[in-house]
C-alpha cells in the first residue's frame, strides 16, 4: 500500500518536470555565492504559451531538499503575473533570513512557483553560500 501512494505522489510530481524540459528556465546567476553577496536568479518562458506566476516573488528559500525548513520568503503582491513567450523575470536574495541576519555558510534551495496550462509547477535551483572572508 505505501508503495502504490509513493508512486501516486512521485509521477504527477516527475510529469510537471516534464512539462518544465527546455520550455522554462529557472536558474541563479551562478552556482556559488560569497557573504553578502546579493544570490540573483532569473525566470525565462522559453516557450511558446504564457505562463504565470501567483504573486510579485513567487519563491522561498529552504536550507533543505525536502522543503520544510524556509530560511526566507518576500512578503509579495498577491496578484498573477503573467510572463509573455521569451520574456523573462529577475530576483535576487540578500541571504537574510527572517530575522534579517545573514544565513549561515551551505546549500540551499531556491523554489519557484509558476503556472502552466493551469497546472501548478515548482522550479528549484541551488546554491551554496561561503560567509568565510578569504
Amino acid at each position: 500500500m505505501f508503495r502504490n501512494l509513493l508512486l501516486i505522489l512521485i509521477i504527477p510530481f516527475f510529469a510537471a518536470a516534464g512539462i518544465t524540459k527546455g520550455e522554462i528556465e529557472f536558474r541563479s546567476e551562478k552556482d556559488f555565492f560569497n557573504k553578502s553577496e546579493n544570490v540573483c536568479f532569473y525566470l525565462k518562458n522559453n516557450s511558446e504559451e504564457d505562463i504565470y506566476l501567483p504573486s510579485s516573488a513567487p519563491w522561498a528559500v529552504f536550507e533543505d531538499k525536502q522543503f520544510e525548513k524556509v530560511v526566507f520568503s518576500p512578503v509579495a503582491t498577491q496578484s498573477i503575473v503573467k510572463i509573455k513567450p521569451h520574456q523573462s523575470k529577475k530576483w535576487c536574495w540578500e541571504q537574510k533570513d527572517f530575522k534579517n541576519e545573514q544565513v549561515p555558510s551551505g546549500e540551499y534551495t531556491i523554489r519557484l512557483t509558476v503556472f502552466k496550462k493551469g497546472k501548478r509547477i515548482f522550479l528549484t535551483s541551488m546554491v551554496k553560500i561561503n560567509n568565510s572572508m578569504k
